[in-house]
């Protein structure tokens, strides 16, 4: 009697009927929709699936599948085929900058980049993994661009350094997804980054002129804190 009032499965995935969905579990897909999708290609170690209803693209980590974002199918293509290894003269560069880990240990550092082509980035994250650019961290980027298009790498006037880095990277959590890490300038005064903070910028105050202070963020100090950064790019090199 029961089944007579079970709720019909929706036919697709959530990506056809839930607005913003980027990824989601495969017990929820299983449970509540009558899933649409399906195999398709094998792009080096990652496995590739589509929805045959909306046309949206998955791939899998672990549990759970995750939407690629808009173009993200063929850079996976192009980090499996091209040559995408520091040459000496990039290493030697990146080097006098330093590389700190992210959360997932890639190898991470803030830098100015200038392409092959003359275009030049302050805010450029080189980042050097065997993990492919894929998913919705990186649409927040600018642009995501291979190393093999880069000239030369050289420190960014508002990168933070090495020091602040590795700090920032261990700060503890005083809010909900707020990780403070206290910076004084060279005049004394008081700013603030939030995690694993690469750039600093805020009106004349650049990531260049800040250094640790030894000192706890207190909610009822006045600080400084970065401004949003709409223009970083992501440069990726393979491990």
């Amino acid at each position: 009697m029961f089944k007579l009032f079970r709720k019909k499965k929706k036919i697709g995935c959530p990506v056809c009927h839930e607005k913003n969905t980027v990824g989601f579990g495969t017990d929820y897909l299983e449970s509540k929709f009558d899933s649409r999708i399906e195999l398709e290609e094998k792009i080096g170690n990652i496995q590739t699936y589509k929805c045959s209803v909306c046309k949206s693209d998955f791939y899998k980590e672990g549990e759970m599948f995750q939407k690629f974002a808009s173009g993200q199918i063929k850079t996976l293509k192009e980090f499996n085929t091209l040559n995408l290894e520091l040459s000496d003269k990039l290493k030697s560069e990146l080097n006098s900058i330093g590389l700190t880990d992210d959360w997932n240990m890639n190898k991470i550092a803030p830098a100015k980049v200038r392409l092959k082509n003359g275009e030049t980035y302050d805010f450029a994250t080189i980042r050097i993994s065997k993990n492919p650019p894929i998913g919705y961290y990186f649409d927040h980027f600018k642009k995501v661009i291979f190393i093999d298009k880069v000239e030369s790498i050289e420190k960014s006037e508002f990168g933070l350094s090495k020091e602040i880095r590795e700090k920032a990277k261990n700060a503890e959590e005083r809010r909900m997804g707020f990780y403070p890490t206290v910076l004084e300038t060279n005049n004394g005064k008081k700013v603030v980054i939030n995690g694993q903070s690469l750039f600093f910028r805020n009106e004349e105050i650049k990531g260049a002129d800040l250094k640790l202070e030894n000192e706890s963020w207190n909610h009822r100090a006045k600080y400084t804190y970065e401004d949003k950064i709409d223009e970083q790019v992501i440069i990726v090199s393979k491990k």
